[in-house]
Parts: structure tokens; sequence; C-alpha cells
């Protein structure tokens, strides 16, 4: 409490952190009067926050996630909504949804984490990566119920650091994938083009299965990806790029001929038809799951070890910086917005001259020696 001028008085309430500048937050008012009329003002302010927090509290943690899936999820892409309506339902409510919000406590989050880690019961014990993404859900609801003055302070944010190990890029070798290729060419042309437009365009799954026959030029022997065909909360939805924005990518002469034969062998080739359709109309694209357990039966049949779908676009971008590809173009064709997102996966593949550099440092060295 404090006095402004005769008669008027400010009055302060700590409400907790803010989540998103770590600052301290409190409420303000302004009340006329004399010193005990303030005092008894600023007495039934800090009850009235205290009842608002204790209300916030009494929620479980399984209600704070609904009402915060509920408002955060009208942002979010289709497979952002699925992926997190997942982890809500499969890890967190099971576990932690009937606790009050206001007795969570740190302590009880890093033994979720334990738990999750090393399994329990005939429960499988998850990767890191999926636990990281558990954090992420747990700690942004209870941010929410912080600015929502349910709780004074987010008590994931002092969890115990989930690390999940970075997964090299483990791409197929050019022998593994021409292998693929002839075994696919003549048993399922249809996913022999699927895979081929993949590892020669490096383009992910969705874009590829987002395709429709008016983004191939075949004149011009380009493609222009334009949107994903994603698995939504309600089944496989057309949606946006993950970079939200429409690239082109030049096609080489097999892959252009690949796709002509596709097209050539497809019933109703419009060119609003998807390319890789199992309708006869063409209405809808082939499921997103459906792709990858078909790709992993062809690399099984054709006794292939096993790698990801999303390998083929590491073969793509490790194949041309090996053999000297400039990184902007490596990089155009992956879609990513900066270079240096293609360096930092794939500094390993870019030629750094050390040979060169190393026979330098001999002749400096060498010179030096001989100098009188």
């Amino acid at each position: 409490m404090r006095q402004r001028s005769a008669g008027s008085w400010g009055l302060r309430v700590y409400v907790g952190l803010d989540t998103d500048t770590g600052r301290r937050r409190y409420r303000s008012k302004t009340v006329r009067g004399n010193r005990a009329e303030a005092e008894r003002e600023l007495v039934a302010f800090v009850e009235r926050v205290g009842r608002d927090r204790s209300v916030g509290g009494r929620a479980t943690v399984g209600e704070l996630l609904e009402r915060w899936f509920a408002l955060a999820s009208l942002s979010w892409a289709p497979t952002t909504i699925r992926q997190t309506r997942s982890v809500v339902d499969r890890h967190l409510c099971p576990h932690i949804g009937g606790v009050l919000v206001g007795e969570l406590a740190t302590a009880d989050i890093d033994a979720l984490y334990a738990k999750l880690l090393t399994g329990s019961g005939d429960a499988k014990a998850l990767s890191g990566g999926t636990v990281q993404r558990v954090h992420v859900v747990l700690r942004s609801a209870l941010a929410q119920a912080v600015r929502w003055e349910w709780i004074w302070d987010n008590p994931a944010a002092h969890a115990a650091r989930i690390v999940a190990p970075s997964r090299e890029p483990d791409p197929p070798s050019v022998d593994e994938l021409a292998v693929l290729l002839d075994h696919l060419e003549c048993r399922d042309p249809a996913l022999h083009a699927f895979v081929m437009v993949a590892a020669t365009t490096g383009a992910r799954r969705a874009q590829v299965l987002g395709l429709r026959w008016r983004n191939i030029n075949f004149d011009a022997a380009t493609v222009s990806f334009t949107g994903g065909w994603v698995d939504g909360p309600n089944g496989p939805v057309l949606t946006e790029t993950k970079t939200k924005r429409h690239h082109l990518v030049e096609l080489d002469t097999d892959t252009v001929a690949v796709l002509a034969a596709h097209r050539s062998g497809n019933e109703n080739p419009g060119r609003d038809r998807f390319v890789f359709s199992s309708t006869a109309d063409g209405a809808t694209a082939w499921k997103p799951n459906w792709v990858t357990k078909a790709f992993r039966r062809a690399l099984r049949d054709a006794g292939l070890r096993p790698f990801r779908l999303h390998d083929l676009r590491h073969f793509m971008a490790t194949a041309m910086l090996e053999r000297g590809v400039p990184v902007a173009t490596v990089s155009g064709r992956l879609d990513h917005r900066r270079t240096s997102t293609t360096l930092n996966y794939y500094a390993h593949a870019t030629p750094r001259g050390d040979r060169a550099a190393a026979e330098t440092l001999r002749q400096v060295l060498d010179q030096a020696r001989q100098e009188p």
C-alpha cells in the first residue's frame, strides 16, 4: 500500500511470474479514504486474489488440459492437433489427469517423466523425444494456468530437463536405392513413382502426397510443391506446406518419364486430381500412414535393411552435397528457409577441402625450414 496523495492510496498485490518474460506480475487498484479504510480494502483485495487462485487450483490437470487444448488448438495445424491430442490422451491424463492443478508439484512431474522413460508394468518405455513432447505440452498448459491466475508458478518450468538424442541422417546408398527402385518398377509402378519423386526432389512425404497433376509441368520438367497431405484429427486433409510457402523444383529426365508413365496409367488424370490416389476419381490422396507401411514392406520384400521414408530426403541432400552441388541449390530443393539449416543437418556431406588445407600447411612449414 502506498499513499499517492491526500486521501488516495495505491494498492498492489503480487500474482506470480509472467510465463513469457519471467517478470513478477501484480494486480493494482486505487482507493480513496483514510489509512484505515485503505488497509481494510487491501486485506479484501488480497483475499479476492487468493480466492480466484484457489478456484483454479481446485481444477484437475485433466480439466486444465482440456480447456487449454480447446483454446490453443484454434491456431494449430491439423498434424499438431492430432499429435497433441495423442499426448494428452495417452501420456498425461492417464497418469496425472486427476491431480489438482494447485497440488501438482515439480517432484510429481519429474516422477512422471522417469516413469515414462523407464516404463511401468506392461507399459512400454518411451523415447526421450516422446517424453520431451510430453513436457512441452504439460509446460504449455501449466503456463496457461499461470496466465489465468490459477497458480502462482509453473511447476513444469523447474522439472528435470529431458534431452532427446539427435538422430544422425542415415540415408540409403545409391546401390540400395537402385535395388529398391528395380524391385518396385514392375511390382508396384505407383509406389515406384512415389519413391522416385521423393528421392530426386527431396520433398517431404506430405508434399509428395499433396501433389496434383496441375503441379507438374512436363514441358518445363518442373514440379511445384504447394500443399501437404497430412493426418488430421478426423482423417487426412490438405493443408499448407511445413514452411507455409510454395517452391519449385526441377526434375531430371528419368523422373519426368516415370511420372508420364504413371499418368498414362491413370484412369482420370485431371489437373485437379491427386497424383498418388487410390480412388478412381483421384479426389483424395493416399493415406500418409499407408504409404509409410507400404514403403517398409517394399524394403523387406527387396531384402534391404530398414530405413525411413524420410531418409530419401537425406539421400538427395547428401548425394548432391558430396558431388559438389552448391549448398544454396540443395537448400532450395529441400525448402529450407536458410542455408545454415542445411549446413547444420548435412555438414558431414559438405566438401571442406581438408586435404588441400593440410597440403598448404605442409608447404608453409617446408618453406620455413628451408629458409636460412
